[in-house]
């Protein structure tokens, strides 16, 4: 198979069949392929059994030389399409076929095999059997097609096709529908971790202010697992806590009708979000042992550190305690740094006393995901700042740390009081 060079969002070489694809002159057998309804149609991956019809009689005179695939005995078919095929180009693309053809068809004359589909995978389903004739996808397929193509090379086990589209829906613009589909993409599918990862960095973006409303009737269209992101990725601040029960309300009776099903959703899967939400990027999560903060800073800001310039964020607490964090430009042996630093402010009354331990991370590319930058480790009676720094050129130069124009920082603290 030629999937290894899939990783480059390019197209694979897959010897340029396209001549052969559906052309008698070069095809050993027939596919057909019956169109059920989408409730009636199996599950992904989930029957990729192989069965012959019954029939009279051992001598096997009176069977239809034919091969049936993930047919469901009793579900209607809406239609039915044939294509004529080869085997061994077939074959060579898909372990899913390679097995068929060597182990599910019995006679050496059987010419035809059966697979069952759902109508709303039709089109995803030929333009798969293209590719394994060419190695090629349209570049303008669209993500919400390539989200469908994905599925069906999970299904039928191509590879080379479920690495290249992969690749394509981290690379091209997402849309709020194709985000949404990429989020129940199943965890064995090859980059599904990070093209989930996009797909929640598009989703945070596009609604980042929510509560607006600006796009209020489609954000009433996005399924749960979209408003857990979006709910879980963006920080609005403890002002906004009425109208965010109110917006989930309002989408909770939209989704689930069911008062019983509504109210289990709210309780389990959303509410326990809002504290979340409630946090500001700059400022308190919750007066708590351990926290966890997210910073921004936009690219234009940190430009504007150079040589000498510094930008503070509002207190955030932990335990009674206020903290606080800096970015800054500083000059070691002439040598400029871009520097992170969290620094403890007064403490309060009543305040814990202990050891502290702080995590910081840069979200970073290519994974989208926190790495962790500097760890540290005080206790409560040391107010020197715990940081870390990046020689200046590197950091600038280097775009792997700014993500849609903004350095992302996590700040983590925890404190463990003293006996």
């Amino acid at each position: 198979m030629a999937g290894d060079d899939a990783s480059t969002g390019t197209e694979v070489d897959a010897g340029g069949f396209e001549f052969a694809f559906d052309n008698e002159a070069f095809s050993d057998r027939v596919l057909r392929i019956e169109i059920v309804g989408s409730h009636d149609a199996p599950a992904s991956g989930a029957s990729r059994k192989r069965r012959r019809e019954d029939a009279d009689g051992d001598d096997g005179k009176d069977i239809d030389s034919s091969c049936t695939v993930m047919a469901l005995m009793g579900t209607p078919v809406l239609r039915v399409n044939t294509i004529h095929i080869s085997s061994a180009i077939l074959a060579a693309q898909s372990t899913f076929f390679l097995k068929l053809f060597s182990n599910g068809m019995k006679e050496s004359d059987q010419r035809h095999a059966t697979v069952t589909i759902a109508d709303s995978e039709e089109k995803a389903f030929i333009e798969l059997l293209r590719f394994m004739y060419s190695g090629k996808l349209t570049p303008t397929t669209e993500p919400t097609l390539l989200v469908d193509i994905l599925m069906a090379a999970d299904k039928f086990e191509v590879v080379s096709c479920m690495k290249l589209c992969g690749q394509r829906l981290i690379d091209q613009p997402m849309t709020p529908e194709s985000a949404v589909r990429c989020l129940d993409i199943p965890r064995s599918i090859s980059m599904a971790s990070a093209v989930k990862e996009v797909a929640k960095t598009f989703l945070a973006e596009r609604y980042k202010e929510f509560l607006s409303t600006k796009f209020q009737d489609e954000l009433m269209r996005i399924p749960l697992a979209g408003i857990q992101v979006i709910l879980s990725r963006n920080r609005l601040g403890i002002e906004s806590e009425g109208s965010i029960y109110d917006f989930l309300l309002r989408w909770a009776c939209l989704q689930y009708p069911n008062s019983e099903q509504r109210h289990k959703i709210l309780s389990s899967r959303l509410l326990p979000l809002v504290p979340r939400a409630l946090s500001m990027t700059d400022a308190v999560l919750i007066d708590h042992p351990s926290c966890i903060i997210n910073f921004t800073i936009k690219r234009e800001k940190c430009l504007g550190l150079f040589p000498s310039g510094v930008l503070r964020s509002q207190p955030f607490h932990c335990a009674g305690r206020g903290f606080c964090l800096l970015a800054d430009c500083k000059m070691i042996e002439q040598i400029p740094f871009f520097a992170i630093l969290v620094k403890m402010l007064e403490e309060d009354r009543g305040a814990a006393s202990g050891a502290i331990d702080y995590i910081i991370g840069f979200k970073t590319r290519p994974s989208l995901k926190f790495s962790t930058k500097h760890c540290r480790a005080t206790t409560s009676n040391i107010r020197r700042g715990v940081g870390c720094m990046i020689p200046w050129s590197k950091f600038i130069a280097d775009d792997s740390h700014f993500i849609d124009g903004k350095v992302h920082l996590r700040v983590q603290v925890k404190i463990t009081p003293e006996p």
